[in-house]
C-alpha cells in the first residue's frame, strides 16, 4: 500500500481541484481552453510544421538544386586541393608556354584554353570567382532594398513619393548598358563590377520590398503595434520585417542565378577581371576553336549547372515557404 507524505497529499488534492475547475469553465465559458493543454498543443503544432516544411523541401528538383550548388561550393573551397595549378598559374601575367588550345592529354586532362592555360585549373578557380559574384551583388541589392523598401512602404506620404520616383528613374535606364558603362572607368577589379551590379539593381528590390511591406502592414498585431505607441523602427524591423523574410530568401537564390548568368555575360564581352579566373571569359577566349570544343563547352556547362542549381532551390523554397500554395 502506498503512503503518501503531506506535501504530496496537498499537491495531489491542488491538481484534482484545479481540474475540477478547468472543468466547470469548459462547460460553463463558450470558447474557452486549457492554458497547459494549449502550451501542449502549440509545441506538437511546431513540431509538425517543422516537419511538414522538410518534407515540402524534400522533392527532386530541389534536391538537384541543392546538389549542384554544393558541387560548386565543393569546388570553390577546396580548389587547393584539387589541383596542383595555383590561380597565379592560369591568369594573367603568368603564360606558361604551352600549346594553345590542346586537347585532353595526362598533363591536361581537359585541354588548354588561350595561352596555354589549363582549362581544368581555370574551371576549379573559376568556381570561387562564380560564387562571389552570385553572392556579393545580390546581398548589396537585396541589403538596400530590404532598407528603403521597408522604409518607404512604412512612412508613406513624401518619404514613399521621393523613393519611388528615384526608383522609377533607375528603372527607366538600360542598366546593363550603364554596368557596361561604368565598368572600365572605375577599373575591372572584380568586387569594383560587383559592387557597381548590386547598387544599379537595388530599385528592383526597394519596389519588391514595399509592396511586402504594404502587405503585412495592414495585418492586425502590426496595427496593435502602431497603436500602442511602438517605436518606429522596431515596429518596421521586428514586426513587419520578420514576416517578409519568405520571399526575400526566395528572391535571394532566384537573383544569385539570373546574376551568375549576367556577370559572365560582362566577362564574355571583356569587363572582367584578368586576375582572377573566369567562366565567361574562358568562352570568350575559346569562340571561333571549334577544334577544342571542351575549352568553351566545359565553362558554360559550369555556368549552366550554377544558375540552374539556385533557381532550383528559388523554386523549392517558394513551395515549401508560401502558405498561399498549401491552402
Amino acid at each position: 500500500m502506498q503512503v503518501y507524505s503531506e506535501e504530496e497529499k496537498i499537491e495531489e488534492f491542488s491538481r484534482k481541484k484545479s481540474s475540477t475547475k478547468n472543468l466547470i469553465k469548459f462547460y460553463l465559458m463558450p470558447g474557452w481552453r486549457n492554458p497547459e493543454f494549449s502550451a501542449r498543443e502549440y509545441q506538437i503544432e511546431k513540431i509538425k510544421s517543422k516537419r511538414r516544411l522538410f518534407r515540402r523541401l524534400l522533392t527532386p528538383l530541389t534536391l538537384v538544386g541543392f546538389l549542384m550548388v554544393l558541387i560548386v561550393a565543393f569546388i570553390a573551397v577546396y580548389a587547393p586541393w584539387l589541383t596542383e595549378l595555383t590561380l597565379e598559374n592560369v591568369t594573367p601575367p603568368l603564360y606558361p608556354g604551352e600549346a594553345a588550345f590542346q586537347p585532353p592529354s595526362p598533363e591536361h586532362p581537359l585541354g588548354t584554353t588561350q595561352y596555354g592555360w589549363d582549362i581544368l585549373g581555370r574551371l576549379l578557380w573559376g568556381a570561387r570567382t562564380t560564387l562571389q559574384a552570385a553572392v556579393f551583388p545580390v546581398a548589396i541589392s537585396i541589403g538596400g532594398g530590404i532598407l528603403f523598401g521597408t522604409i518607404s512602404g512604412y512612412f508613406g506620404g513624401w518619404v514613399d513619393t521621393i523613393i519611388m520616383r528615384v526608383c522609377d528613374i533607375f528603372l527607366s535606364l538600360p542598366m546593363l548598358i550603364i554596368v557596361i558603362v561604368l565598368a572600365p572607368l572605375v577599373g575591372k577589379n572584380l568586387y569594383s563590377v560587383l559592387g557597381i551590379y548590386g547598387v544599379l539593381f537595388i530599385p528592383f528590390n526597394i519596389r519588391f520590398m514595399r509592396s511586402l511591406v504594404l502587405q503585412v502592414k495592414q495585418n492586425d498585431y502590426v496595427r496593435a503595434a502602431i497603436s500602442s505607441g511602438g517605436d518606429k523602427f522596431r515596429v518596421m524591423f521586428k514586426h513587419i520585417f520578420p514576416n517578409t523574410i519568405s520571399p526575400i530568401i526566395i528572391s535571394f537564390f532566384g537573383a544569385m542565378g539570373i546574376t551568375v548568368i549576367g556577370l559572365a555575360g560582362l566577362a564574355f564581352i571583356g569587363l572582367g577581371d584578368p586576375r582572377v579566373a573566369n567562366w565567361g571569359a574562358d568562352i570568350m577566349y575559346a569562340q571561333g576553336h571549334f577544334n577544342t570544343p571542351g575549352a568553351s563547352l566545359w565553362p558554360g556547362l559550369f555556368i549552366g549547372i550554377t544558375a540552374i542549381g539556385c533557381i532550383l532551390i528559388g523554386d523549392g523554397l517558394r513551395d515549401a515557404l508560401d502558405p498561399r500554395l498549401h491552402i
